[in-house]
């Protein structure tokens, strides 16, 4: 079965790392994958992981979403390739799928990572548009959780919907000399109480609440830190924040690492101050790492977070997300029972080898492929 894997970016995020778990995991005597990127990214991409996996890459950048030239040339592309399949992700990666995909005669599934969009004008005809072209030309629709489907299902048609819970590989073991020397490289002493935040530094993320509820927190606790993993157009005004708020000492931001699953196993607790989301990889990767939760309740996190394995709180109220951290920082039992739980839990809902059988079992399905 060959396979084009259409995205917007390969710039490092979740839907990123979801394409990279699945090319570095899939049998490729079963599968063989090509990755096309919507845009060339030299700064915080997934490119060399995606490589070294074995899929081929392909670049097909423009400066404008419907740019015919390049519509034109991605059609030949998947026509000459012989793809049986195209599978894509987010937003413009799925508008110009379904428009290629139909062109070239090639079955397109689309997936659905958010339960809400940018609210600029420009978001919001791209979405239009998205809705549109999922519902007149896309075979199958994936949300990757039950709450991002139900905000979808009006706009698109529900018969082709399916729900496919993100899936991420269980973490390797850290050393305790490792884990003793990461923790001293991000919070300057081991024996810090270390609260780690990881994801593109976005609108959709909430980091400056995050920030005024460390803010809160810190005047407490000053034994806490705060650490956050990621980049993106936000990272200049958090950066701001951080230094208006006097916690350049408390707050460290690490931008792109290549190392998110030992910074997660060096962490205490993990925080998500989302405004909204989807199934957030990274909130999964925490809680497969072992690490108690707290998140704001968006998107499918509270059906994940279950009371045993975090604290669900309001979003876009810092004060809530610096009560529900005081009460782990100054509970470290309590921390630590719930990081089980969270790993206990992950683990039997949503690890790699699950979310891959129900992805490749709708490729079959698809194509009408008996697996008897």
């Amino acid at each position: 079965m060959r396979i084009a894997m259409i995205i917007d970016s390969l710039r490092i995020g979740g839907a990123q790392k979801l394409i990279t778990n699945f090319v570095s995991t899939v049998p490729s005597q079963y599968i063989e994958i090509t990755v096309i990127s919507l845009r060339e990214d030299p700064i915080g991409s997934t490119l060399d992981s995606i490589l070294a996996a074995g899929a081929q890459v392909k670049i097909f950048p423009s400066r404008s979403l419907l740019d015919m030239r390049r519509l034109f040339r991605l059609i030949s592309f998947l026509r000459a390739g012989k793809f049986d399949l195209i599978h894509s992700h987010l937003s413009y990666a799925n508008i110009l799928s379904c428009l290629a995909g139909t062109l070239a005669g090639i079955p397109v599934i689309a997936t659905l990572h958010s339960t809400s969009h940018d609210s600029h004008q420009r978001a919001r005809l791209v979405t239009r548009l998205e809705e549109m072209v999922l519902r007149y030309f896309a075979r199958r629709i994936v949300a990757v959780g039950y709450t991002v489907a139900d905000v979808h299902r009006d706009h698109v048609d529900p018969r082709k919907l399916d729900v496919i819970p993100n899936g991420i590989p269980a973490p390797a073991d850290l050393s305790l000399q490792s884990r003793q020397q990461l923790r001293r490289e991000i919070a300057g002493d081991e024996n810090r109480v270390i609260i780690i935040s990881v994801g593109r530094i976005v609108q959709a993320k909430g980091y400056e609440d995050l920030i005024e509820a460390f803010a809160i927190l810190h005047r407490q606790e000053p034994r806490s830190v705060l650490v956050i993993a990621g980049v993106g157009k936000l990272f200049d005004k958090i950066k701001s924040k951080i230094s208006e708020l006097q916690l350049e000492d408390a707050v460290h931001c690490l931008g792109v690492r290549s190392d998110v699953s030992e910074l997660l196993a060096a962490s205490d607790i993990y925080v998500s101050s989302s405004h909204w989301e989807g199934l957030p990889v990274a909130l999964l990767e925490a809680m497969m790492s072992g690490l108690p939760i707290v998140a704001t309740a968006v998107g499918d996190i509270p059906k994940v977070v279950t009371p045993e394995a975090g604290i669900i709180v309001p979003p876009r109220k810092p004060e809530c997300l610096a009560d529900a951290l005081k009460d782990l920082v100054e509970a470290p039992e309590k921390a630590r029972a719930m990081g089980s739980a969270a790993r206990m839990h992950a683990m039997r809902e949503y690890s790699l080898d699950t979310w891959i059988t129900r992805l490749t079992s709708l490729y079959d399905e698809t194509l009408g492929v008996s697996n008897v």
